[in-house]
């Protein structure tokens, strides 16, 4: 097991890639902080870790909250007395239009969720990082960040940011041995509403768990070796 004796926050931890992570870490032996709005969903995954013999605690957080999120984080503490591990999973595209049919609300809320998010939760764990030494951060980011797509440019936007904030995190963090990994992801068979691609397509695509287990080998590195950016694809389709 080894993660033995680590804590890990995972956002986003009620569903998809953040449900698989907070299953795999905890079979690695992490005690999980599973993080989402969904509480039943939190509650159902953290029986699921039990039921394997593995610690896991539900703290519902809604992570375009920046005062629920600092919560998080000093529950985390005052719970376990460390913070090892933030996996920043919550996010989604909400929306297919042209920009002209995206409201003020629905830019802000794409935003928060995918970017804001992933500032306030690294915001909130890094003093706890600092004083350890010691800490790692990985954002579920998304290949459509880096080339943009049509129709679903506030998603873009959010995704292109996570990764310029996760290289400024990273030069800013390692003098602190605390690691930051942007992960460029391919699309994944999740929860892809909107874009609900037929059967055939999702078969091919990546699994939340394949995405978990990236995010899993990051880390659990060996200690001389860092991965700032991690792309990941589909091995049979460019998507």
């Amino acid at each position: 097991m080894k993660l033995k004796g680590r804590v890990a926050i995972i956002t986003g931890a009620s569903s998809g890639v953040g449900y698989a992570a907070a299953r795999a870490f905890a079979r690695e032996g992490a005690t999980v902080i599973a993080a989402a709005r969904r509480r039943d969903r939190l509650e159902h995954l953290v029986a699921e870790i039990a039921s394997e013999g593995c610690q896991g605690f539900s703290i519902p957080t809604d992570v375009t909250d920046s005062a629920q999120v600092q919560r998080l984080a000093e529950s985390t503490i005052a719970l376990l007395g460390r913070i090892d591990m933030l996996i920043n999973c919550a996010g989604g595209a909400m929306k297919i239009s042209p920009v002209e049919q995206y409201s003020d609300s629905e830019w802000r809320t794409i935003i928060d969720t995918n970017l804001s998010g992933v500032f306030y939760a690294s915001r909130a764990v890094v003093p706890h990082m600092k004083r350890q030494t010691s800490g790692t951060i990985v954002n579920l980011g998304s290949r459509i960040g880096r080339m943009g797509m049509a129709n679903i440019g506030p998603f873009s936007a959010a995704k292109s940011a996570v990764a310029s904030l996760s290289q400024s995190l990273a030069q800013e963090l390692r003098p602190h041995n605390i690691y930051v990994t942007n992960i460029v992801s391919g699309m994944i068979n999740a929860d892809l509403a909107p874009l609900n691609p037929d059967e055939a397509l999702r078969r091919r695509l990546m699994t939340v768990e394949d995405v978990a287990q990236a995010i899993l080998w990051v880390c659990t590195l060996p200690p001389s070796l860092r991965v700032e950016e991690l792309p990941i694809m589909p091995r049979h389709v460019d998507l």
